[in-house]
């Protein structure tokens, strides 16, 4: 049985990291939806483009039966109730092993309220709330003790209950108002049978999780699906095919397994409707969709990438996901490919720029400098370079200039052109025809000039594009009409174009790596960006930011910030400038745990050791200018030494002594010399 949990966890592990491309919500999508629901309560018409049918006849039925949109539930659980449930999990541990600590570590990180409900929709077990965790447990709808339609109103326990299939139900989807800052997941649970025996419900407070918990809360769902038949009558291998097997049926995107030979493993009923296939051709055509996404260049991870084929003599456009992963024990890579239908307006509507420039924080002159700079340029069309180092933001400025431009509405697309090999750079930006290399589906492919035609093309890490490119680019920036590889039809197209590089282009041509004919055509404006260090006054702001930031996408309650937490910040130096700066706050509130205050000691060990060594340094050579012996030179450095460490440590003297490589009794002895360190030992310690 541990076996066999282990191994559902990595596969459970996998698809998620795979899930997050399948997106249902955006912002937009969210307030059309509360709109069309202040429509229904108010007895008007819905726009039933934008409320699916099966959340209309609900909220119908909630009406019918009486239900109060705006009512404050009394079937919650009790605080004590609460507290008991979390940790009572006894029997579930017992039946389905460590994962089910493994589902209240996810609900920790994320956030998440996992809850068990019977076939009437009644809670029987609350396995993990996220308030729970931060030591703040209050009374909220995600944990209500009737999730019944006439009792809640539309929900998605209800639903998958009444559909038998998972259903996710997204903040003002829900009957009840109080509900609509609320994403819910919910999937059936059977018995050996097949029938119904209950649904795991995940409730979430942020609408970016909404896929990927629509995939836990599936998964959660079969693994409590018949779990004594698979411990009786299967081994562990059969075990892990059966689950995988099962749940990728439930998935409304074409799924696809295969190892690192591309041999085929497992594949869904839909997968075959997206090809185009059938039972007996199944096998052919994915072998097929495989070699066009090696001609695409897709040997690795991807995401969200609209790829072009041919089903019955007509152009389809698909959005790909790939995901690499490694199992334990083993060399080769597998893949694990989700693949969704897309219209043929999804290349317009994927490339979409989201930062502005409200999302630009820092008050440092240096930005502000380039900020107002932006913002000056932002409503013309000329061309503009952005120069930065890694982690500077070059992409957020280029994304805030063409939102603030009256391009907003159209296109911005983004290339790396340092990320595609030199012989695929042609036909990613140009595009092409049919026939112009093997592979190359029907009807050609529009190249990245094309889709952003009308917006703009943001061109990142210029520097890496091939020579021959760089000619190929200015011609068509000079004449305004671009040529697909293997045609000879010029297409006019109309677009601005921002590009970003760390290097300098002059230099570069001076040394035959660049054009400087194509340089002065891209850099009518240039714009730098200051590196972090450069910023050392923004980097207080920078850090409440990302605290801020990171703690609401955590759920966490207000954090506290000790000012040397600060300190240390601002004297470290940041290689990976505000990048860095980030991923190091969102660390340290992933491992902050049940503490409500950030501390020197939760940051990396190197941004410690940096802290410590300039405060040692900086006392030191105070103490250097001072005409002491070298006897006195050696206790004055021991004691300031061990001052710093008191005060890092707490007053705890066996983590000082550690640190300083002595013993206690040898520490104790110093201090016990020292009035200084004794009152400070004092004041540490109360």
């Amino acid at each position: 049985m541990g076996k066999f949990v282990n191994s559902f966890q990595l596969k459970l592990d996998t698809v998620l990291k795979a899930g997050t491309a399948i997106k249902r919500s955006n912002h937009a999508s969210l307030s059309k939806m509360a709109g069309e629901w202040h429509k229904f309560m108010q007895g008007q018409e819905v726009d039933t483009g934008i409320v699916s049918g099966l959340v209309y006849e609900s909220w119908q039925r909630s009406r019918d039966c009486g239900v109060d949109p705006y009512f404050q539930s009394d079937e919650l659980l009790t605080k004590e109730q609460v507290h008991k449930q979390v940790k009572d999990n006894e029997s579930l541990i017992r039946k389905f092993g460590d994962i089910i600590l493994d589902i209240q570590k996810l609900a920790r990180k994320n956030g998440l309220t996992v809850q068990l409900f019977n076939t009437e929709a009644k809670n029987i077990q609350l396995i993990a709330l996220a308030n729970y965790y931060n030591r703040d447990v209050v009374n909220v709808f995600a944990v209500t003790t009737d999730a019944t339609e006439r009792s809640l109103g539309t929900n998605a326990v209800c639903l998958a209950l009444r559909e038998n299939r998972p259903i996710e139900i997204l903040g003002a989807e829900h009957f009840n108002h109080n509900l609509h800052n609320t994403f819910c997941c919910a999937a059936p649970v059977h018995d050996s049978n097949g029938e119904i025996i209950g649904a795991v419900n995940i409730a979430s407070y942020n609408y970016r999780q909404s896929s990927d918990n629509l995939i836990l809360a599936t998964f959660l769902a079969k693994l409590f699906d018949n779990i004594s038949l698979i411990l009786d009558t299967m081994d562990e291998l059969e075990s892990y095919n059966f689950a995988i097997n099962e749940t990728i049926e439930y998935f409304p995107q074409g799924m696809l397994y295969v190892d690192g030979k591309d041999e085929i493993k497992y594949y869904n009923k839909k997968l075959i409707e997206i090809l185009g296939a059938n039972p007996t051709t199944i096998n052919e055509q994915i072998s097929k969709f495989l070699v066009l996404l090696k001609d695409y260049g897709h040997n690795d991870s991807i995401e969200n990438e609209i790829i072009e084929i041919e089903k019955g003599g007509l152009r389809k456009f698909l959005t790909v996901t790939v995901k690499d992963f490694i199992q334990p024990h083993r060399s080769h890579k597998e893949r694990i490919i989700i693949i969704a239908e897309q219209a043929r307006t999804t290349d317009l509507q994927s490339n979409t720029a989201y930062y502005t420039f409200n999302d630009i924080v820092g008050q440092n002159e240096k930005l502000i400098v380039a900020k107002n700079l932006a913002q000056k340029v932002a409503k013309a069309n000329c061309s503009i370079l952005i120069f930065g180092d890694n982690g500077t933001g070059k992409e957020v400025f280029a994304q805030a200039i063409h939102n603030a431009s009256t391009r907003r509405e159209k296109p911005f697309v983004a290339i790396n052109c340092g990320a595609i090999p030199n012989e695929l750079v042609e036909s990613e930006l140009f595009g092409y025809e049919t026939g112009a290399f093997t592979g190359a589906v029907k009807g050609g492919k529009k190249g990245k000039l094309e889709m952003a035609s009308g917006g703009t093309l943001f061109l990142d890490e210029i520097e890496s594009m091939p020579l021959n490119m760089q000619i190929k680019l200015l011609r068509t920036l000079s004449t305004k009409q671009v040529c697909r590889v293997g045609g000879n039809k010029e297409i006019p197209v109309d677009v601005r174009i921002i590009s970003a590089t760390k290097k300098n282009l002059l230099e570069e041509a001076d040394n035959g790596r660049f054009r400087d004919d194509l340089y002065y055509r891209i850099s009518t404006i240039s714009i730098t960006l200051p590196t972090l260090c450069e910023r050392q006054d923004d980097i207080y702001l920078l850090a409440d930011h990302f605290v801020k930031k990171y703690s609401r996408e955590l759920n966490l309650p207000p954090i506290k910030i000790d000012p040397a937490f600060y300190e240390a910040l601002a004297q470290y130096a940041w290689r990976g400038n505000v990048r860095e700066l980030s991923n190091v706050i969102e660390r340290t509130l992933l491992l902050i745990e049940d503490e409500q205050e950030l501390k020197l000691s939760h940051l990396p060990e190197k941004i410690i050791k940096a802290y410590n060594y300039k405060n040692i340094k900086s006392k030191l050579s105070v103490i250097n200018t001072q005409k002491n012996s070298s006897d006195n030179l050696l206790k004055l450095s021991e004691e300031i030494i061990i001052e710093l460490l008191l005060k890092e440590e707490n007053g705890i003297i066996c983590k000082v002594a550690e640190r300083m490589g002595i013993s206690r009794q040898t520490l104790y002895n110093k201090i016990g010399q020292n009035e200084k360190l004794k009152h400070k030992l004092q004041k540490s310690s109360s």
